[in-house]
């Protein structure tokens, strides 16, 4: 009998010959991970500057992403005029516009002091390493930031969905957890909720509710497709 929270403890105990005989013989959808990796490249993409590169591709593909909305959330926000949208964006995460800005970084929510560039950024950071996830070295954004570990699972689920080895899957599992326990509560319930209320910003708001559902339900995912395998 396969019981899905003694697969997870060992997994994340890094027990792997004791989570694969668990698996032994099993047929895994792998395609429910490549859904995962298309929901989860979406809302970085949201949750990033909508910048010609980033706002085509959203326009390009908002038929068909907008499905994920339909999936968590009552609502189907329309995707706007792009020029608005960098302005709204500036505006809720840039601008501190009377005390109203939210912080896209998780070390805000874990760290004393809301310090930035903390213990999570790094340990996000040595997560990103094991997996050969990389910031572009022109880029002057922190590990920690909303949408970067939101690409960064993203990557890690796509390669759930294509593995190269079997030890490289069990890995990339471990860190998919790592980053779910530790801060998947800071993404979702702190975040998220905060972003959610902002009714001058409903766009976001609904994308935010979006991200919240989609968190909250992911170990539910994982225990039913691996249940089910």
């Amino acid at each position: 009998m396969f019981i899905y929270t003694d697969f997870k403890m060992f997994v994340t105990g890094s027990k792997f010959d004791e989570a694969k005989s668990m698996l032994k013989d099993a047929d895994i959808d792998t395609a429910s991970f490549s859904i995962l990796a298309n929901v989860s490249m979406f809302l970085s993409l949201i949750f990033r500057y909508p910048d010609d590169d980033v706002y085509d591709t959203l326009k390009d593909n908002w038929e068909t992403f907008s499905g994920f909305y339909s999936e968590y959330t009552s609502t189907v926000p329309a995707l706007y005029d792009q020029t608005e949208m960098q302005s709204d964006f500036i505006k809720l995460f840039k601008q501190d516009f009377k005390g109203h800005k939210v912080v896209p970084y998780i070390s805000f929510y874990t760290e004393e002091n809301k310090m930035l560039y903390g213990q999570s950024t790094f340990q996000i950071r040595e997560w990103m390493a094991e997996e050969g996830f990389y910031l572009d070295k022109s880029s002057c954004e922190l590990e920690d930031n909303i949408y970067i570990v939101l690409e960064f699972l993203s990557a890690m689920f796509t390669r759930l969905a294509e593995p190269q080895n079997i030890e490289q899957w069990y890995s990339t599992l471990k860190n998919i957890y790592n980053v779910l326990d530790n801060y998947g509560v800071v993404m979702a319930d702190e975040f998220a909720e905060i972003t959610s209320k902002r009714s001058d910003m409903p766009f976001y708001a609904e994308s935010a509710k979006l991200l919240q559902a989609f968190i909250r339900d992911l170990d539910a995912i994982f225990e039913d497709v691996l249940t089910s395998a």
